[in-house]
Order: structure tokens, then sequence, then C-alpha cells
């Protein structure tokens, strides 16, 4: 998606399209558990009692729930807003699980060749001995600034020659 084609960019395309055929042997799934989204709830704002709305059941705020973002959610896009005209570094920490073959080494590609932002992925290339291993990964997004109401977008794709696990990424900048 090209936010000079389209102003919306990753928004107004999302992760893809589901092929039902490939859904059901991903290669990769980023796993979130309940708790996970309760934790980001509670770095938005949300109280306990709104959270039990949301939960189905009584949810605490965890010590040091306050100090997640939202984009630190284990999710496949990745989103953050920054302010502005200011140059920026954000993370994104990310955990996969191999749930395609047990011996399989996926690399990493950047989609779109931004000129306004730069992405690092460390490491570049995840080896699986086995089935449901997990390993963890970091992108960063540097800038040197944004317009206001600026949005890039690009998006990073695994792959190990079977299986491609495409993460939307988009970075926006708003006062």
């Amino acid at each position: 998606m090209n936010s000079s084609k389209n102003k919306d960019a990753e928004f107004a395309f999302g992760s893809g399209h589901i092929n039902p055929v490939e859904a059901v042997n991903p290669g990769l799934v980023y796993e979130t558990l309940k708790q996970d989204y309760i934790i980001m709830l509670c770095s938005m704002g949300y109280d306990e009692r709104n959270i039990g709305k949301i939960s189905g059941n009584i949810s605490t705020c965890s010590k040091g729930s306050d100090k997640a973002t939202p984009k630190d959610l284990n999710y496949p896009s990745m989103a953050a807003q920054v302010s502005p005209g200011k140059s920026f570094t954000i993370n994104f920490p990310r955990t996969v699980t191999n749930v395609g073959l047990a011996n399989s080494t996926y690399k990493v590609k950047i989609l779109q060749n931004l000129k306004i932002v730069s992405i690092r992925v460390v490491p570049e290339s995840l080896s699986f001995k086995s089935l449901n291993e997990k390993k963890s990964f970091n992108v960063t997004v540097t800038g040197k600034g944004l317009p206001n109401g600026a949005i890039v977008s690009t998006s990073l794709m695994w792959s190990d020659g079977n299986h491609r696990v495409r993460s939307p990424i988009v970075v926006h900048s708003q006062e």
C-alpha cells in the first residue's frame, strides 16, 4: 500500500485478504493472551471497572502495566503516533511461534523502501528447530520528523520459501 496513492495507507488495507487454504497453515503466529489485552487497556487508561466489562470478569491492572504502551501488544500490525516535526525512534518488540515446519528458517524483507524513515529488524532471520518454538525480534523505526497529519506505511514479511507472514507498519503524526 502506497501512502502517496491512498492517504489512508495501511489503515485502508490491513493485514491482507484471507486465503482460507493458506490460513490453515500460516507458518508463524503472533500469540496474544487475554492478560496481554488487559495490560494494553490498562496502559491506555481504562479503569478496572471498564476492563471488567470488556473482559467479562474481574480484572486488575498489574503493577507496571501503566508503563506499557499499546504498541507493545504482541500483534502482527505495528502502529505508533509521533509528534510532528520531531525526530523519533520507535521499538516494536514481537514474538512469533512456529506452527509450520520443524526445521525452518524465516528471513525478513521490508516490502517498501521508504526515504522518510529507516526500518531495522533484529535479527533478520529466525531459525526454528521444532514446532511451537518461539522466537523474538525487534523492529526499530527511526525518522527525522514527519509533517503534521502524515502517514508513513510499509510492511515487513517473514518467509521460509513456503510461508509468507506479512505485518503492516504504520507511523503517523498528529498534534
